[in-house]
């Protein structure tokens, strides 16, 4: 890669990064390219040179989201630890370095094109909730068979849900400090039914 090329990516991840935290927190109806380019520090039109509309650079945010999420799942698989163990480490990595604020992403997505919820919807299957199902799948023989795998997948992300914030957003819901991710993480490992004594 030439020095023109270098630059050229660095100024695309450098819009990507503006656009990633202006989208995450505002939302996609309430951020203008003009926005944008001023926390980028570029030009308006180089914006449309390299994504061609504001929907098109949403959905490079959105993907380039979705595979971060993905790799951040799959590193949480790996080292030592039970279940329990690796899904709380699942849990802090998601809510801790978390770049995208799903709630916001989902209410933006009712806002815009047919083709755009589709491939938003395409994203968030590969970066959420294939991972997801990878992650339980490994854990198979632990679980409750009459729970299928994606239905898991689907209530740890409704669990979380309350802790799903963007990591550029310091501030902590009323649910996370009322009820700390490690107490929901155990309680979403063994249900809230007293096991029955064994005689």
């Amino acid at each position: 890669m030439n020095q023109r090329e270098k630059q050229k990516d660095a100024t695309i991840q450098h819009i990507l990064a503006a656009a990633q935290s202006l989208f995450m927190n505002r939302g996609y109806m309430a951020v203008t390219t003009r926005t944008i380019a001023e926390a980028a520090g570029v030009q308006q039109p180089l914006l449309y040179h390299y994504f061609g509309t504001k929907e098109k650079l949403y959905m490079a945010v959105v993907m380039h989201v979705s595979e971060t999420m993905a790799a951040i799942i799959a590193q949480a698989q790996e080292g030592a630890g039970d279940f329990t163990a690796k899904l709380k480490r699942l849990g802090h990595t998601l809510t801790d370095d978390n770049p995208m604020n799903l709630q916001l992403v989902m209410h933006d997505v009712s806002h815009l094109d047919a083709t755009i919820q589709q491939a938003v919807f395409e994203a968030w299957q590969k970066g959420f909730l294939i991972p997801l199902d990878n992650f339980f799948t490994a854990f198979q023989d632990q679980l409750h068979p009459n729970y299928p795998v994606r239905d898991i997948t689907l209530y740890f992300l409704m669990t979380l849900a309350a802790y799903l914030r963007p990591a550029m957003n310091e501030t902590p819901s009323f649910v996370q400090r009322q009820l700390p991710l490690d107490i929901t993480l155990g309680m979403f490992c063994t249900g809230v039914l007293r096991q029955p004594k064994k005689k």
